[in-house]
């Protein structure tokens, strides 16, 4: 990831190994059963109390500032009826704080859905929030993209938390280095090939050291941007993301994926290596300030990017060996089976996805989930240009997370340590490969 800009999982080390099993130890109804259904809304009955402790992680402050705001707007159309808070904690200390509230039976009323929250799942902490969506208009296809629930639906059936927006990958570039460089923009027809040949054209050197780097890895440097490459090339890091059944990490596909992220800042040198991305971040650097003119990332950072004084623009993903498929991420609400504000807390969650909508994609917060909003003129107005290109580009989008007990101490032990071994040059794209598969194969089962 960029050193310098916000990420939806900014550690993604929120549980260790040793913190699930400590979640582990508690139960959400003392049974092995799935999730029961959430009651549904009976018109003015209110289940639990009506102030509501809301909580999410940081997310820099734009995005937090964008949150304030939404839960203002609610509690001014729900006065008299509920008042809510929002609560903020940093990435890692909120899923240990998570942990601790399931471990005590007094968990949080409502919180930002991540990966981990499947773990919830999984130990039956959570309801089953279909009956709830079903009183929406959220399941109408015509009116939201639908077929991208389909991963959240972790019994194959039903929803288990409430989504309300998407995040997606693309390539974010500095229009102002174009211009002067006066090269062409990225667009759409651009491969990975054109970017490496393009880059060392945009690079600005001084005393023999790089002032500005034509590109940066940027999320290419964690997992789920290496397999959105060996997407494109045909292939994936696991059978299927909802309860793999195998990894297939050695897949020549993958590997090759695998060394063309780390040939980029190694054999090619046309992007920063990891020692060189750390300086730079020291001096508060990155492509908001100008120090790439090139950098693959997630749309959560359009909002800290409208900072910038350069003109910048977007494009999807390049295309790599023909094909172009970014990973796309469901943004939600979790609401817990013992949630002391049950009422409150689907209120806020279907509200956020449905009326507070069209003031979501006006503020330029998350991207909208319905498709009215995201397409929206107040949507588009203010947005980067290459914007509604990027977004058609989730017709193809796969889900950027994989599901299992123990994917998060995969993620942390496995992916992350070898992951970082292969862009430090440590490892051989086919050592860190097998490495990787032997491990994540024995966490799997």
């Amino acid at each position: 990831m960029s050193n310098t800009t916000v990420s939806r999982r900014t550690l993604l080390g929120g549980l260790t190994a040793a913190g699930t099993a400590g979640l582990f130890g508690c139960s959400g109804n003392g049974s092995g059963s799935q999730p029961a259904p959430a009651p549904a809304p009976t018109g003015t009955a209110v289940v639990g109390k009506t102030n509501l402790d809301i909580y999410a992680w940081t997310n820099g402050p734009t995005i937090d500032a964008n949150f304030r705001k939404r839960i203002e707007l609610f509690n001014r159309e729900h006065a008299g009826k509920f008042t809510a808070k929002i609560n903020f904690l940093p990435y890692d200390q909120y899923w240990q704080k998570v942990q601790l509230q399931y471990a005590a039976r007094k968990p949080f009323d409502i919180y930002y859905w991540d990966v981990q929250a499947y773990a919830h799942y999984k130990r039956n902490l959570v309801f089953n929030e279909q009956p709830v969506i079903d009183n929406t208009p959220m399941m109408d296809d015509k009116a939201y993209p639908t077929k991208l629930y389909e991963p959240w639906k972790f019994d194959e059936k039903n929803l288990f938390c409430v989504p309300e927006n998407i995040q997606s990958m693309a390539m974010f570039y500095n229009r102002s280095h174009f211009d002067q460089a006066g090269l062409d923009y990225p667009d759409e027809t651009w491969t990975w090939d054109k970017v490496i040949e393009t880059a060392p054209k945009l690079q600005k050197s001084a005393g023999g050291k790089v002032t500005r780097w034509g590109l940066d890895i940027g999320a290419l440097g964690i997992w789920w941007g290496i397999q959105a490459l060996a997407w494109a090339a045909g292939t994936a890091f696991v059978d299927r993301p909802l309860e793999p059944t195998r990894f297939q990490m050695t897949d020549p596909k993958v590997v090759e994926s695998m060394k063309y992220v780390q040939d980029m800042m190694w054999a090619k040198h046309i992007a920063p290596r990891p020692d060189e991305r750390a300086g730079i971040a020291q001096n508060n650097g990155g492509f908001a300030s100008g120090a790439y003119s090139m950098i693959a990332d997630g749309t959560w950072n359009i909002a800290s990017f409208q900072q910038m004084k350069d003109e910048w623009a977007m494009a999807p993903l390049p295309k790599y060996q023909g094909n172009s498929i970014a990973p796309y991420w469901l943004g939600g609400w979790v609401i817990p089976r013992q949630s002391a504000a049950l009422t409150a807390a689907q209120t806020f969650a279907t509200w956020s996805a449905t009326d507070f909508q069209p003031q979501m994609a006006k503020d330029h917060d998350w991207i909208p989930l319905q498709n009215a909003a995201r397409q929206s003129q107040d949507m588009l107005r203010g947005m980067p240009e290459g914007f509604d290109a990027a977004m058609k580009n989730l017709e193809n989008a796969r889900i950027g997370d994989i599901y299992t007990a123990n994917m998060q101490q995969i993620f942390n032990e496995v992916y992350g340590t070898n992951f970082e071994q292969l862009l430090n040059n440590k490892l051989a794209p086919q050592a860190a490969a097998q490495k990787m598969q032997d491990a994540a194969t024995k966490l799997l089962g």
